[in-house]
């Protein structure tokens, strides 16, 4: 046996798949029937095929997974595929995360920043199939050719150091970004217990309502602001970093009242809200002003830590480009919700295992005196996993899926690739052909 902690909790989350408690998870509110009767393709069977799609068409999904599965023999049809896949209750997989993280969670191998987990939350809008169930449920928006197409939006909650995503909401196009942030920290406790965190957010988050929210719940926070917020409080400060009071006004209460009565009575009884802020220059000249709850660090270390903010962006993008996220199964509103899910279920078995790999490439670079470090190719990591994921996931034999799995992660290691600090510079929006050579897909 072999003793990796995420190989474990691999090994777990397929225990889980295999249980019976998951079939009453996996029921639609008020269905106590589903996932009784033994089928061509049990529960077990479509939770697997489910997490192992590769954005391909359902008919290839199927037979390329019946192939995995040395069951060719057994036919299933398109059709009833998908009426299977309508029972099925997404939030099965929100449950199968939240178990797989909380594994994690409990372990001693948790990056922290000054004994924080430190997380960051920001939103993004989903390209879902143009349905007018989709539309129905979950809005459409103007795309860049002046079309209105469906779109749902997204929310992530993710640990900038541990690289893991903690929750992903789906929701209207229209939905309010904090609202949706306010959901994620509700369920924080359920995965990460009792460890302290602090939460990065964009500027799009700072309101007094939502950092009072904050201090209630007790998590820290790191907001970026906007040169128009706080403007009398940033301009009277007389340091760059102090510590101020916000002060309740009439024309601050107002939006609140109209939205949230009973919060904004509650603001007006306090009068103020204690914060830190803290400003800074960055190396473009460009000035920047975060707020924050946060008693330790200095100036220059909270400013740091912000800047990992942006690492939320490159999981966007994993997400979107190198696991076809937006590639949902069918035209029905519950397919999104079950693909997007389940891809974050996926997407952190991968990073996973890439930090095992990268934690024992680090070791060989280092030995070797490479002149940079090195981390895993993601792209061809996500690619190596999704070939072998179903093999691995149904072995029965305890030596031979240990073997899989060593196979596996030296593999990941074999396609490493140097990091390089290069001087930082200002964001220039480029545009490329949509088949450029180097953001192909790996599989």
């Amino acid at each position: 046996m072999i003793d990796y902690e995420n190989y474990l909790r691999i090994k777990h989350l397929l225990q889980y798949i295999h249980s019976e408690w998951i079939k009453q998870a996996a029921r639609q509110e008020g269905d106590l029937s589903s996932w009784t009767r033994r089928r061509d393709m049990p529960l077990d069977d479509i939770l697997l095929c489910t997490l192992g799609k590769k954005g391909l068409s359902t008919t290839m999904e199927l037979r390329q997974y019946f192939q995995a599965v040395e069951k060719m023999e057994q036919t299933v049809s398109k059709q009833n595929y998908l009426q299977q896949r309508k029972k099925l209750n997404p939030e099965v997989f929100k449950l199968l995360n939240a178990n797989y993280l909380r594994e994690f969670y409990e372990g001693q191998k948790v990056k922290t920043w000054q004994g924080y987990v430190v997380l960051d939350i920001d939103g993004s809008k989903a390209e879902i199939p143009d349905s007018q169930e989709n539309r129905q449920v979950y809005g459409q928006s103007s795309t860049g050719y002046g079309k209105a197409e469906a779109r749902a939006a997204l929310s992530v909650l993710h640990d900038v150091f541990n690289r893991f995503i903690l929750d992903i909401g789906i929701d209207h196009c229209l939905s309010s970004e904090i609202e949706q942030a306010k959901t994620h920290i509700q369920q924080l406790k359920e995965i990460v217990g009792g460890r302290p965190v602090i939460v990065m957010f964009d500027r799009n988050y700072a309101s007094l309502e939502f950092m009072d929210f904050l201090e209630k719940a007790g998590v820290k926070y790191l907001i970026r602001l906007s040169e128009a917020a706080f403007k009398a409080e940033v301009g009277g400060m007389k340091a760059k970093d102090q510590e101020v009071e916000l002060e309740h006004t009439k024309a601050r209460m107002r939006n609140i009242k109209q939205s949230k009565p009973q919060r904004a009575q509650e603001l007006e009884q306090q009068r103020s809200t204690g914060v830190r802020i803290v400003k800074t220059v960055l190396a473009t000249g460009q000035k920047f002003t975060l707020i924050t709850n946060l008693k330790q660090g200095t100036a220059a270390q909270i400013r740091a830590l912000y800047r990992k903010r942006w690492l939320i962006e490159q999981r966007y993008h994993t997400l979107k480009n190198k696991l076809k996220f937006e590639s949902v199964t069918g035209k029905a509103s519950i397919y999104v919700k079950q693909d997007f899910w389940a891809q974050t279920v996926v997407y952190n078995m991968v990073e996973d295992m890439i930090t095992g790999a990268e934690y024992r490439a680090s070791g060989e670079a280092k030995k070797k005196r490479l002149r940079y470090e090195v981390r895993i190719n993601e792209n061809i990591a996500i690619g190596l996993f999704k070939e072998q994921f179903i093999r691995l996931m149904i072995e029965q034999e305890d030596s031979r899926k240990d073997q899989m799995f060593r196979s596996l992660i030296a593999e990941m290691q074999r396609n490493i690739v140097p990091v390089r600090k290069l001087k930082s510079s200002p964001r220039k929006w480029k545009h490329y052909n949509k088949y450029k050579c180097n953001l192909k897909p790996s599989f």
